[in-house]
């Protein structure tokens, strides 16, 4: 079994009011279109563990692939990136707006993995990467001369 650990900006308390107050004012502001606090892109990942590899799923629409990168430090692999807001013409008369942008970062935690044969492709806004598995060094018997 593979411990993934994910910190998704979105699920953390940071306000200083409780979470309930502040969703309180939230729906207030969001009902009348506006929003009070714009919450950072926060992509959403599926993870699968086969025989031989582990494949994570990255759900990047309106992401460009030249906007991520990915690194491997031992077995904590980080995808970081920016979903960028390419016009912000003030004059398109939002009565509301539901997208977010920013900056993110996505760290997961994987067993170990063969870091030369990590292949990722990004295609229609998900981003597939493959992580080989290291093959389990097997207990050996020595025979004693």
């Amino acid at each position: 079994m593979v411990l993934i650990k994910s910190k998704p900006q979105h699920l953390m308390h940071t306000g200083v009011f409780p979470n309930s107050f502040n969703s309180i004012l939230n729906s207030f502001f969001e009902e009348s279109g506006i929003r009070s606090n714009p919450v950072n892109f926060m992509p959403q990942a599926d993870i699968i563990e086969k025989d031989k590899q582990y494949e994570i799923n990255l759900s990047l629409p309106g992401v460009k692939k030249e906007d991520v990168k990915i690194s491997l430090d031992g077995e904590l692999l980080t995808v970081e990136g920016e979903r960028k807001l390419e016009n912000t013409d003030e004059k398109r008369g939002f009565l509301k707006r539901e997208i977010s942008y920013g900056k993110f970062s996505r760290s997961f935690t994987m067993g170990k993995v063969d870091a030369g044969r990590i292949e990722a492709v990004f295609n229609d806004g998900i981003l597939n990467i493959s992580l080989p598995k290291l093959a389990e060094e097997k207990a050996t018997t020595i025979a004693i001369k």
